[in-house]
């Protein structure tokens, strides 16, 4: 980060007040966790749901920080109450003091203040499934044509999107941030910050049905992004999705992706990924096939369209993609093929992933965990889940966690034979390692991010 402004304009992009330090004074960087403070830096005091940063403000005075920003309420509460001394000229506190009414919505304030600094091609990915995949790809698009700024990881949220944004800089010509969410109207507050020029969703489906609630409302949030474009945004989505085919008949720039025959980029059957858009066809050796990746591709391809790339810069972008780790990561230990998909898990992405076990060499096994935050409705999909599995041709299921209880009964109602389940994988643990340590057939392991599957394969 490194936003070459000023104190003063800080206050006025934030909407706050320089109660203490000179409006010309040098503003470039700031530091939101206590433990990564070092002399000079400034600090800036955020709420989050399990802790409130004000709380520790005077520790952060004998660190000699060059300046806080704080809220205002809570400065004044502080002093009072003694966790420092304040005299008339606020002589024991930072050189740089900076009040705010709330010092998330100053974030992102400043972060839709410094992107407005920048006239480059933004993309912002939402939807249920693939939207970190999908990002990456055109990351790699897009890295190949010019600098490209893009949210690391998991900044997504209402913190992290603006982050990830204060990053942007001068040398880039385009950026690719993810948005998540988990209730109604997050797309549309951090949408609105990012102030994209493209959007794409790329499906609707069941996750964090706990917060959401029911399928319409996670249609009416993730389709929230169409209301954050950019004057003249194009917006990428899946034509084949149940859901977001409603807005074919919204007047606004689109581009759809699917293998419906009207969608405009238009993924064909057969060997590899061939996608036709506007009478020419794009062909690409993707290196991580299958159809849920030639989704991923189709989205990533259309939105460098609508920032006016060739099929050419697709092309190369999409073929030195490197998915990120834990996404249908697939690895070979000892000569068995082990598809590791443990960052996240919803009834949408275990059938994708079921889908793409199918054909692989046998004996196939599935080591499959809890799929969280589906609420009321968690009962109902693990026992669809677990009847699906008896027909797999699995030579064992392996499930743990407590939802996964649901998913075991119904597999044996269904008639599956060969399971092993418990609320956590230890009781399970050795015979699955020493199946994968044998090196014969294909092995999935897939649950939520909070059951930490990939400590199945550690070591091996």
């Amino acid at each position: 980060m490194n936003l070459q402004s000023t104190l003063g304009q800080l206050a006025e992009a934030v909407k706050g007040k320089l109660v203490k330090g000179e409006p010309e004074s040098p503003f470039n960087s700031f530091v939101t966790d206590t433990r990564r403070l070092r002399p000079g830096d400034f600090f800036w005091a955020l709420k989050g749901l399990s802790y409130d940063a004000h709380d520790f403000l005077a520790q952060t005075i004998p660190l000699s920080v060059s300046g806080w920003l704080v809220r205002e309420e809570s400065l004044a509460a502080r002093a009072e109450a003694g966790s420092w001394s304040v005299q008339a000229n606020m002589k024991d506190l930072p050189p740089a003091v900076i009040t705010v009414k709330d010092t998330l919505k100053a974030l992102q304030d400043l972060a839709a203040w410094h992107r407005q600094r920048f006239q480059l091609h933004l993309t912002a990915i939402t939807g249920s499934n693939g939207k970190s995949t999908t990002k990456e790809m055109l990351k790699s698009i897009f890295s190949a044509a010019g600098g490209t700024c893009s949210n690391p990881g998991n900044l997504n949220n209402q913190f992290g999107l603006p982050l990830a944004l204060l990053e942007l800089a001068p040398a880039h010509r385009y950026g690719v941030f993810e948005l998540g969410a988990s209730r109604r109207g997050d797309i549309k507050e951090i949408g609105e910050v990012a102030s994209p020029t493209c959007g794409i969703i790329t499906n609707i489906g069941p996750s964090h049905l706990e917060y959401f609630g029911d399928m319409e409302t996670i249609f009416a949030t993730k389709t929230e992004l169409a209301d954050c474009l950019t004057s003249g945004g194009i917006l990428v989505y899946n034509y084949d999705d149940q859901y977001l085919s409603r807005l074919n008949d919204r007047d606004f720039p689109k581009l759809t992706f699917g293998r419906h025959p009207e969608a405009d980029l238009r993924i064909l059957e057969g060997e590899g990924l061939r996608i036709e858009f506007d009478g020419s066809i794009l062909e690409v050796s993707l290196p991580y096939a299958g159809g849920h990746n030639y989704y991923n591709a189709a989205a990533a391809a259309g939105a460098a369209i609508a920032a006016g790339l060739d099929f050419a810069a697709i092309r190369k972008g999409l073929e030195n993609y490197t998915p990120p780790p834990m996404r249908l990561q697939e690895l070979n230990i000892k000569g068995a093929t082990v598809v590791l998909d443990a960052y996240n898990s919803n009834p949408q992405s275990v059938a994708s992933a079921l889908k793409e076990m199918t054909g692989r060499p046998k004996p196939l096994y599935l080591m499959l965990g809890d799929m969280k935050e589906l609420g009321k409705f968690s009962k109902h999909y693990h026992t669809d889940l677990g009847a699906a599995l008896a027909h797999m041709g699995a030579e064992k299921v392996f499930l743990a966690g407590p939802e996964m209880q649901a998913a075991a009964d119904a597999y044996l109602r269904a008639g599956g034979k060969r399971l092993a389940y418990a609320e956590t994988p230890g009781p399970w643990l050795a015979e699955a390692r020493e199946l994968i340590s044998a090196g014969k057939g294909s092995f999935l392991i897939k649950a939520s991010r909070s059951m930490k599957f990939e400590r199945i394969i550690e070591g091996l």
